[in-house]
């Protein structure tokens, strides 16, 4: 749009190419440094939301082993059936907030109870993706209540007859 001046000069209003570059160099260099912060913070939550997670799968398990009086755990399945956990921990894929969920069970044998051991992990690791990881940390617990974390992306594992953590693993933070 241009504009008659006094004298006779045309004058131009608005951005100049210039301008326009300058401006989005300033948004670009604003978002390189607010994105790596914001997926940060999405990881974090990503992780507090899976280890709130681990800790209603065992105390919904002890649960229901109370409620059931048969001895025996169950499955993310038969938790939702029961109306222990939500579909997004109890529906297959059980997929919840970037981590996937898993409980493997551990029949009574003559000597020994029921055991279970739950397991969250991430969907995507940081040491696969630092752009597109959904969590930096595993997650695991059994039905002793303790729960642990991995921190090299290796799945949280327990002995079969001791129910001590195995490799890597080291207390997670309550």
């Amino acid at each position: 749009m241009e504009k008659r001046t006094s004298r006779g000069k045309s004058s131009s209003q608005g951005f100049s190419f210039i301008e326009l570059i300058i401006v989005v160099c300033i948004m670009g260099i604003l978002a390189a440094i607010a994105v790596p912060s914001l997926l940060k913070a999405r990881m974090a939550a990503n992780e507090a939301s899976a280890l709130a997670s681990v800790r209603l799968i065992v105390r919904s398990e002890v649960t229901y082993k109370t409620a059931n009086l048969d001895g025996n755990y169950a499955t993310l399945d038969q938790l939702f059936e029961q109306r222990h956990i939500d579909e997004t921990l109890g529906v297959a894929p059980y997929l919840k907030n970037g981590y996937i969920f898993s409980v493997d069970l551990i029949p009574a044998a003559s000597e020994t109870p029921a055991r279970f051991d739950v397991r969250a992990d991430p969907i995507v690791h940081t040491f696969t993706s630092t752009l597109t990881g959904t969590g930096t940390r595993n997650f695991g617990a059994n039905e002793a209540g303790a729960i642990y974390k991995t921190d090299d992306n290796t799945l949280v594992t327990f002995d079969p007859v001791t129910r001590i953590s195995l490799g890597t693993a080291t207390p997670a933070p309550e």
